[in-house]
């Protein structure tokens, strides 16, 4: 019997006698993550608990423990999508990416209920009063603020005016925390997002990043440009074979190219190993590009004698809203 919530697929150079999944039919396949019912009450509830840390391979660390390079320049890491989509505050994030999760809400009627309560809620918190509601799954999440990373003072801030609201001895919103606001821009057909439609019950989910193109903040191409040749590239990796993906994020104008699809059990920690067909894959791309070239960083920043290839990394795929 087939294990749906086993993935591990790339459709390029794998022996025939390789156990690789394929994947849903997207059409058969739409389904929106599970999301529990919450009532409103006098103390708040949320519907997930803070995240602890991820393992530090993860984080971009295993890639450079198993290379014998460590560490690398992490200005260089702000080119790679996150590790974590409730990550901890070393992980970057682009700016106005992160909000904080007060609480979730399910039920037929989510969207009235949702509203209501985020009315309610700034009703009677005013520091609150800018909170606001996104779809999320089958339900309807209450966020607060947009900040461009955990570690931001903004963000620093809202945790602690949350974490200070008390009633009755207890915390008003206890399982509040910070995290990537799912992106609900329109999902193109080879867009990454689309694996989160494929495998909508396997969590975490990551893929393997290969190459970016951006901005960079200047005026020598364009963001058109940026995610034309993003999905150029896309194409082309496609054409040789490869499970290749695109996202594109208009917030920091990167476009980034992803290959192939894992599970949870694409790295073990307790090893440090990545999975073989993950292993291939890196063997495949040993040097992650930036705007079509081979990217070098520095172990010492500011020692050129120190450059060494920017490894690709595994991603965290994107969460649908």
């Amino acid at each position: 019997m087939t294990d749906w919530n086993s993935v591990s697929r790339n459709c390029f150079g794998l022996d025939s006698g390789t156990s690789i999944f394929r994947g849903l039919n997207l059409r058969r396949a739409f389904r929106w993550l599970p999301i529990g019912v919450l009532t409103f009450s006098p103390i708040f509830s949320g519907c997930g608990e803070e995240a602890s840390k991820k393992d530090a391979a993860l984080q971009g660390q295993a890639p450079r423990r198993i290379s014998g390079v460590q560490p690398l320049d992490e200005a260089a890491d702000d080119v790679f999508l996150a590790t974590s989509n409730t990550a901890p505050e070393q992980v970057a994030a682009s700016d106005g990416r992160w909000s904080l999760l007060l609480m979730t809400v399910g039920g037929d009627s989510h969207p009235i209920q949702a509203m209501a309560t985020r009315n309610q809620i700034a009703s009677r918190y005013p520091s609150l009063r800018a909170a606001f509601v996104r779809p999320q799954g089958k339900g309807s999440a209450i966020w607060f603020g947009r900040f461009s990373s955990p570690s931001d003072p903004a963000a620093v801030a809202a945790r602690e005016t949350v974490r200070d609201l008390v009633e009755e001895g207890r915390r008003v919103f206890p399982q509040s925390f910070l995290s990537i606001l799912p992106d609900d821009s329109p999902i193109g057909e080879r867009d990454l997002r689309n694996l989160r439609l494929m495998y909508p019950g396997v969590n975490p989910l990551y893929s393997l990043q290969v190459a970016c193109w951006g901005t960079f903040g200047t005026d020598e191409i364009s963001y058109e440009e940026v995610t034309r040749r993003a999905e150029a590239y896309t194409a082309e990796l496609r054409n040789a074979g490869h499970d290749a993906w695109y996202y594109h994020d208009p917030l920091t104008e990167l476009s980034v190219i992803t290959i192939g699809v894992f599970d949870k059990r694409a790295y073990d920690g307790r090893s440090t190993l990545f999975s073989p067909e993950v292993e291939m894959l890196m063997r495949a791309f040993p040097i992650h590009r930036i705007n079509g070239e081979e990217v070098m960083v520095e172990i010492t920043q500011g020692d050129r004698s120190t450059r060494v290839p920017q490894g690709c990394r595994l991603v965290t795929v994107p969460e649908l809203p």
